[in-house]
């Protein structure tokens, strides 16, 4: 699959002034609580160091890109600078749009972040993209059936209702419609994904286009799921 990841641990983010751009700055003091501004900004951090590095921005500022970043993030004022040029915008659906020097970029990205570490994933021009990172944790009855159907709740471990969950936000970033869709009309079994309803619909209007899904556990407590969708192709699906 065509696409990069940067994961970053948020505690060691640099200072926020130094890698924001005025509007992001100035957003960032309309967050209330102290978590969402450190998963905000993880999300904007890592993104930002990513298209850097893919566009060939931060080698030239001698800048190590881990892709995993568990240390004390310490930047020159070069590569800061080349950070600052780089804008995230919210778009009304919660997808971020991506502004290099004022023009609009034309690749696909996504963010999340769960208990304290960040990421950032970007595919190439027409591609879709969506990414979901979340820990392992206790996940009860009562909360798998209200957002699985039957089908998807198999063992029922933590580990396996963290991974559905985690390929369901996915697709639904990839498919671009964020809270408007319903997370029972995508339906997961065996890392296929089938649509239905509104869902369906969406996945018709942007041509049909294969979706892949890979998940992977992340420092041991994480769940990690990449949905990318290649060319327009048939997508074998099950209209339930």
């Amino acid at each position: 699959m065509n696409y990069k990841t940067q994961f970053v641990k948020i505690e060691n983010l640099p200072p926020a002034n130094s890698f924001l751009s005025c509007s992001e700055s100035a957003y960032l003091q309309t967050l209330r609580s102290e978590k969402r501004k450190g998963d905000w900004l993880g999300g904007r951090f890592a993104l930002k160091v990513l298209l850097a590095r893919e566009s060939g921005f931060l080698p030239l500022c001698s800048l190590p890109c881990p892709d995993s970043w568990t240390s004390k993030i310490e930047m020159s004022e070069a590569a800061l600078s080349v950070l600052k040029q780089i804008e995230v915008v919210k778009l009304p659906s919660g997808a971020p749009q991506v502004f290099v020097g004022s023009v609009p970029d034309a690749r696909s990205v996504s963010i999340s972040h769960s208990n304290g570490w960040a990421v950032a994933a970007v595919s190439p021009a027409q591609s879709l993209l969506g990414i979901d990172l979340e820990k392992i944790e206790n996940r009860s009855r009562v909360w798998a059936s209200e957002f699985f159907v039957e089908e998807e709740r198999g063992p029922a471990t933590d580990e396996h209702l963290t991974k559905v969950w985690t390929q369901k936000e996915a697709v639904v970033k990839l498919l671009g419609r964020g809270l408007s869709l319903n997370t029972r009309e995508i339906v997961l079994q065996k890392d296929e994904v089938q649509l239905k309803g509104r869902a369906l619909e969406v996945w018709q209007s942007l041509q049909s286009p294969q979706i892949i899904l890979n998940s992977t556990r992340f420092d041991n407590h994480f769940i990690f799921t990449v949905a990318y969708a290649v060319a327009p192709a048939a997508m074998k699906f099950a209209r339930i």
